[in-house]
């Protein structure tokens, strides 16, 4: 199974949904891992240091292809359209008050 970590699309976003020691943990777990180039930079973390901890730094195209995808945020419609059908997300996301989002999720098969 292969968890990828996608840039955050928000732009005053800083946060990122795995640092390089959680990517290592997974990895140690059995878990593949693809962390979209530069999707740490705003949190401090660089690219070689994920590339270190064992994940693949791919880009957006191979993130949003992997079975899981760990995000901070909603994904928007283009993060949505990008996702493969039966893919899981993980993000935070306000469901009561996002009910269009859910239906695209589940239109989707996310």
């Amino acid at each position: 199974m292969i968890i990828g970590i996608p840039s955050e699309s928000l732009a005053k976003e800083t946060r990122v949904a795995a640092t390089p020691k959680s990517v290592e943990q997974l990895i140690k777990l059995g878990y593949g891992v693809c962390v979209e180039t530069g999707a740490g930079t705003r949190a401090s973390f660089l690219d070689e240091a994920y590339a270190a901890s064992g994940a693949s730094v791919v880009g957006a195209g191979d993130v949003w292809a992997a079975d899981v995808v760990a995000k901070i945020n909603a994904p928007d419609d283009t993060e949505l359209a990008r996702m493969r059908e039966g893919a899981v997300l993980v993000s935070l996301i306000d469901a009561p008050r996002s009910p269009k989002l859910l239906e695209k999720l589940a239109a989707g098969g996310l």
